[in-house]
């Protein structure tokens, strides 16, 4: 009588344990809130492109990383024109365009993400599957 208690306790437990790790499957229902509106055109690894607005970098308008030993920020204000690189050791490099007509190369966690609206409804993009960010002129 005992083991088959302990057996209907371990099974409901179990079962409480597994049904309260679903959620929602892992994805994501809208792009984060940004204070300034960035329209963009993405395009992906695949060569699909996506021109949305309100993007964003983990949810904030600038990136960040590093540049040698270096923590930088690019606000994306000053960017024309991203092309990010080939994955290494959990990291993307990233070569930005600037306004002023000079370039940056930094490197960023390839699995940050970025955001964004488009006419169809949102997007999330993992900076390894991203290729080439242009920023429109606002």
């Amino acid at each position: 009588m005992r083991s088959r208690a302990a057996a209907v306790v371990l099974m409901i437990s179990g079962f409480l344990f597994l049904t309260a790790m679903g959620g929602k499957g892992g994805g994501f229902e809208r792009a984060p809130r940004v204070d300034k509106n960035f329209n963009v055109t993405v395009t992906d690894v695949s060569g699909n492109k996506i021109s949305g607005d309100k993007f964003s970098w983990e949810g904030r308008v600038h990136f960040a990383g590093t540049l040698g030993v270096a923590s930088i920020t690019v606000p994306f204000d000053r960017i024309v024109d991203v092309t990010v690189g080939e994955k290494k050791e959990k990291k993307v490099k990233v070569t930005a365009k600037l306004r002023d007509g000079s370039e940056t190369a930094f490197d960023v966690d390839a699995d940050s993400r970025c955001y964004g609206e488009a006419p169809f409804g949102s997007f999330m993009l993992l900076m390894e599957e991203i290729k080439h960010i242009h920023f429109k002129t606002q």
